[in-house]
């Protein structure tokens, strides 16, 4: 199977050489001084075919292409024939030293990076053949870019169940980062807790975990709600596929926010009653409507939650959290419905969900107090809006964790701080006193001048903290293009020791990934045509290079070659293959 995989990458590109190397002894035999004009370009065409393949290996390692035929080669060989001549095997090798060059200058940027590193790991699948992990690192470099790197990317082996957990001790040694590491965000199911224990306990050895590490394994959001939703679809699948006919959609959709929105445009033709009379006998029962109407209530919170996620670029903690809180408060709520159908649906949801939010809910409330658009203020609004036994300790809790870290950070990471009091005295420290004559005070001016400085003493407020000052400041009001690594770049000055529990907070990966890709009911995957043929090593290489390029860098690639439409195409054309 291997070497068919190889032939089958090699035929894709390669042209036979042999027809250019026809008649070379004729050739050779009648040189004149034409021939030597000949020899000239010869050069140059040859020197242009060594430059060939080291380019299209950077082009493969940049942007979302393989140098295989069909638009994008016939593209380039259009504009140079020497790339006719470059087979796949020139191109893997300069992909792989491409790679390797590019992690030897990475490796010591991670192994002395000034914070905290977060992980995740990603699980894809393709088709029936295998599993793929990728493990990528989450944090904000100095000049405050949030930086997601692939570090591993490898087909998991069906032999060892605690594969993945080897992979990535494997590449935490690789890389040398186990003393930067803070959490690690795993899908639901992928990795026994006990599994994990494994990289915790390495991670230990060189640096003390916060919260004794409890939080230290963390869930991705949208595989919680994938589950969710899967557990309310469960129940009425009989009645979806019924709807699916009724409504002529085609086939069953995979996405669940598709499925969603089928079933509340089916749920307003019912209420018109737009239905023909013909159509009884394939509609649902007056009780299925009910349960369907009753399960997009119940999921309704839930789409609006993923939309405002997995659709926002660069979503942070504040905006997963308050979308949070308005799923749990529903599901809260329908725990206690009168309908036992929606009850007991809501019940299993809630049980599921809850779960994920003790999990989840220090990591996210803290990143939301680095929020200057939240801080404390949105704890003490979310306890008096949604209420609850816990409410007003939830405050004290977040409140009292923020306390805690900063205090540890400002034991950890000492700076010359400057606390600020409030009092108005324009004195300095550096000026010295002149001398005065002392005067007798009589007993009168000698206690008021002590009532005085009573009085002094009392109005004075003790020196305050970087944290007192942050959080006694206005919170900013609410915009939508609010840059908020921007706000902390411009920030950092002024709170350099939050900003440093703001840049490890942020960055911590919510979810494996932010995108549309999150609202499939099935597992995702990677296109077999395009990547899992591939060695080993060079789609390691491909997947780590392509995170590791700049986002500009890709783009002005793109935009230079012409290449943004072609792209596009290719990748609808995978799509559908």
């Amino acid at each position: 199977m291997e070497a068919d995989n190889e032939n089958y990458q090699t035929n894709d590109v390669e042209r036979d050489n042999d027809e250019f190397d026809q008649g070379n002894d004729h050739v050779n035999s009648h040189k004149d001084s034409s021939d030597v004009e000949h020899s000239v370009n010869d050069y140059d065409y040859d020197f242009e075919q060594r430059n060939a393949s080291p380019y299209l290996a950077a082009l493969t390692c940049t942007i979302n292409v393989l140098p295989r035929k069909g638009f994008f080669m016939q593209t380039l060989c259009h504009s140079n024939p020497v790339f006719k001549r470059v087979c796949f095997a020139s191109v893997q090798d300069d992909c792989l030293k491409l790679y390797e060059e590019i992690k030897g200058n990475l490796k010591p940027l991670l192994r002395n990076f000034d914070g905290h590193i977060s992980l995740s790991v990603d699980i894809l699948s393709c088709r029936k053949f295998s599993e793929y992990m990728c493990l990528k690192a989450h944090f904000i470099n100095e000049d405050w870019n949030l930086m997601n790197w692939v570090l591993n990317f490898r087909r998991i082996s069906e032999l060892e169940d605690d594969y993945i957990v080897e992979a990535t001790l494997k590449a935490l040694k690789d890389w040398d980062i186990g003393n930067k590491i803070a959490y690690i965000t795993f899908p639901t199911g992928s990795v026994d807790d006990k599994e994990i224990d494994e990289v915790k306990d390495y991670v230990q050895e060189t640096k003390k975990l916060q919260f004794n590490g409890q939080p230290f394994r963390l869930y991705c959001c949208a595989d919680i709600f994938k589950r969710m939703v899967q557990d309310a679809f469960e129940v009425i699948w009989r009645t979806i596929h019924i709807i699916d006919r009724l409504m002529y959609f085609g086939k069953p959709s995979i996405r669940w926010d598709v499925v969603y929105d089928r079933l509340k445009t089916a749920l307003e033709s019912e209420a018109k009653e737009e239905f023909k009379e013909e159509d009884d006998w394939d509609k649902p029962s007056a009780d299925e409507w009910k349960k369907v109407e009753g399960i997009c209530k119940l999921l309704e919170s839930l789409y609006n939650a993923a939309k405002a996620v997995f659709e926002t670029k660069d979503s942070m903690a504040g905006i997963y959290l308050q979308n949070l809180r308005e799923v749990r408060a529903t599901l809260t709520k329908e725990t206690n419905s009168s309908d036992s159908f929606i009850r007991d649906v809501a019940a299993e949801m809630h049980e599921r969900f809850e779960k994920y939010w003790k999990k989840m809910f220090l990591v996210l409330a803290i990143a939301t107090v680095m929020d200057p658009r939240y801080k404390i203020s949105y704890f003490e609004f979310s306890s008096s809006k949604y209420g609850g036994n816990d409410s007003k300790t939830e405050v004290s809790t977040v409140l009292m964790a923020v306390r805690s870290l900063y205090d540890d950070y400002n034991t950890r990471f000492p700076i010359n701080e400057n606390p600020v009091s409030n009092s108005t005295s324009s004195d300095s420290e550096s000026e010295t006193p002149r001398p005065v004559k002392q005067r007798c005070l009589s007993s009168d001016a000698s206690n008021r001048l002590q009532d005085y400085q009573q009085f002094i003493e009392s109005t004075n407020q003790p020196l305050k903290s970087e944290l007192d000052l942050y959080l006694e400041e206005p919170v900013l009001p609410w915009t939508q293009d609010f840059n908020i690594l921007s706000w902390w770049r411009a920030a950092s000055s002024r709170y350099p020791i939050l900003s440093r529990i703001a840049r490890d907070y942020l960055s911590v990966p919510v979810s494996v990934v932010t995108s549309v890709d999150e609202l499939f009911t099935m597992e995702r995957g990677i296109s077999r045509r395009r990547y899992a043929s591939l060695k080993p090593d060079l789609i390691n290489a491909i997947m780590c290079t392509r995170s590791w390029f700049p986002a500009e860098v890709k783009s002005m690639t793109e935009s230079s070659l012409g290449l943004g439409e072609m792209l596009e195409d290719m990748e609808l054309v995978d799509d559908l293959i």
